[in-house]
């Protein structure tokens, strides 16, 4: 009986809550003549805004717009005025508009967000042919819905539609730094409504170059029909005759090629295997089957996504950077808006992934001591230890204990210690054996990584360099290293670092000036010599992406 009581209390309760949430518009207000709707149509718009709460979402059609505050600010400035409608129907502005909403994937933003759909049934119903009347509640609608599409379609243009650090959907409107009615009223007043979008575009090389190749992309690919495979482990001959298929779709098969079909296809796949930045060895393995399986349309949302993550990055980057790229196993180097260096990079695995940051280089370490992290000294190098006490001796290893003292190893029996209690730490001494390698470049951040040489030089040559435990491990360590100290050439020139590299002694080379590092998640980037460049989802940063932007 209690619970039936609460249950009751509750709903009422929430029923109560949920209609002070909303401010929801009458259904109709008939008129006969057409050239009596503007006043109607501009007194339902003053009506629904000034009745409102400001405080609260406007409801529309079961749609929600959160700037009734703005909104009312640019429809006060115009006396309630309405902007899109004239006499019953759609002016030529608002159809300009609209088409430009239809077509938002132009700009690699989604027609949905913008509710065309709901937009173009308030319009059908705008107009009873029966009785010929006009509804003017549903033109009043039609305009407060085409003035929020175009706040909200400015702000995603200019600011992005998901928060950085979180990928949660954010509408950024307190960081839009433009008057929403001045600039909707100077578009109007122009016409000129993709001068205004292109305006609030990011103006970075990389987002330009994309939205060209994306438009190219689309035309290509957008209504072209993309086979999908057959799962290869129920029929391996029907998943080869699709998978050739694909490839001549593609146009990695060549049909004149030297060999027979295995072959062809062998090559080919490598072919494609070249263009997504895999292990080009011709065979299906997990990350080409991953690839192979994207539709057109993912891939056209992965260049769209790459896009979104250019307008959540700053406007303008400092004059010099370090930028590594994860999906990309690539570092490049840039001053002044100029590449000065290129570098593979190896990065982390990607249960252990190299974490997103900005940080400034402060200075260069030779011949580091790697101070083992915990997680790896227990769970990797203690069950070693267990079967062979002399790891860590041919290591090159110093056991540390809580004191900071070095233990005597051969006194140890690590049978007795687990991965929850290891009172001890791990330290690789300095030299070319190290993890390290001779050379680590160090940087504040709150994950504890860093970007150094390697005494790994094979994994330069995998075309898949996921392999670190987090920290990134650079090829042209030393190019880097003569880039970073030039600004102090006068006090320490490339010379002094050759020198100091052959005494083969620990040392710390304080950088006159500071340079920023950046590692990004760019899994679509466009080059010059290459093209369009797609790289696999290593992290599955776009599969969180995509849930959050498109709903599946």
């Amino acid at each position: 009986m209690v619970k039936t009581l609460l249950g009751i209390l509750f709903f009422s309760f929430t029923l109560g809550t949920c209609r002070m949430c909303h401010q929801e518009t009458p259904k109709t207000d008939l008129v006969e003549k057409p050239e009596e709707m503007d006043e109607h149509v501009n007194n339902q718009i003053k009506n629904q805004l000034q009745n409102s709460d400001t405080a609260k979402p406007l409801l529309i059609q079961g749609y929600n717009i959160p700037a009734v505050n703005i909104l009312r600010k640019i429809y006060s400035t115009e006396n309630y005025v309405s902007f899109w409608t004239h006499f019953g129907k759609l002016n030529q502005r608002a159809d300009t508009f609209l088409h430009v909403l239809k077509n938002a994937r132009e700009y690699g933003l989604i027609p949905k967000d913008y509710k065309v759909s709901l937009i173009d049934s308030l319009l059908r119903i705008s107009h009873d042919p029966k009785t010929n009347k006009l509804n003017a509640v549903s033109m009043a609608q039609t305009d407060l819905l085409l003035t929020d599409a175009f706040i909200v379609f400015s702000v995603h243009l200019n600011k992005g539609r998901v928060r950085k650090d979180t990928i949660l959907p954010e509408l950024k409107i307190k960081e839009f730094r433009l008057r929403f009615d001045s600039l909707l009223t100077d578009v109007l007043k122009k016409g000129n409504f993709r001068a205004c979008f292109d305006s609030l575009e990011p103006h970075q090389e990389q987002y330009l170059l994309l939205k060209t190749e994306l438009m190219k992309f689309r035309q290509r690919w957008e209504k072209h029909p993309w086979d999908t495979l057959p799962a290869m482990e129920r029929d391996t001959a029907a998943f080869y005759k699709a998978l050739k298929k694909m490839l001549v779709q593609t146009g990695d098969y060549d049909s004149l090629a030297k060999g027979n079909d295995s072959v062809k296809i062998s090559k080919a796949l490598k072919g494609f295997q070249k263009r997504y930045y895999l292990d080009e060895d011709g065979k299906v393995g997990k990350n080409t089957m991953r690839v192979l399986h994207l539709t057109a349309e993912q891939r056209i949302r992965q260049i769209e996504m790459n896009m979104e993550r250019w307008r959540l990055e700053p406007v303008k980057l400092p004059k010099r950077y370090v930028m590594i790229n994860i999906p990309q196993f690539e570092l490049t180097v840039m001053d002044d808006d100029t590449l000065y260096m290129e570098s593979k990079v190896v990065v982390g695995l990607p249960e252990k992934p190299t974490p997103l940051l900005e940080s400034m280089i402060q200075y260069i370490l030779l011949y580091p001591y790697w101070n083992v992290p915990n997680s790896i000294a227990t769970k990797e190098i203690l069950p070693v230890l267990k079967r062979d006490t002399s790891y860590l001796r041919k290591k090159n290893f110093d056991v540390i204990d809580w004191n900071g003292q070095i233990e005597d190893q051969k006194t140890i029996n690590w049978k007795r210690y687990t991965e929850k209690y290891l009172p001890f730490r791990f330290r690789q001494r300095e030299g070319e054996d190290n993890s390290l390698g001779i050379m680590k470049f160090n940087f504040n951040n709150k994950f504890g990584v860093y970007l150094h040489d390697t005494n790994s030089k094979r994994y330069f040559k995998k075309d898949v360099r996921a392999l670190s435990h987090g920290c990134m491990r650079i090829e042209n360590y030393m190019e880097l290293a003569k880039y970073l100290i030039k600004p102090d050439s006068v006090k320490y020139p490339v010379d002094s670092l050759l020198t100091d590299i052959l005494k083969e002694q620990q040392k710390q080379i304080n950088l006159k000036k500071q340079v920023a590092i950046y590692t990004k998640y760019f899994s679509a980037v466009v080059d010059e010599e290459k093209g369009l460049m797609l790289f696999t989802d290593i992290y599955r940063k776009d599969e969180q992406m995509e849930k959050v932007l498109y709903g599946n």
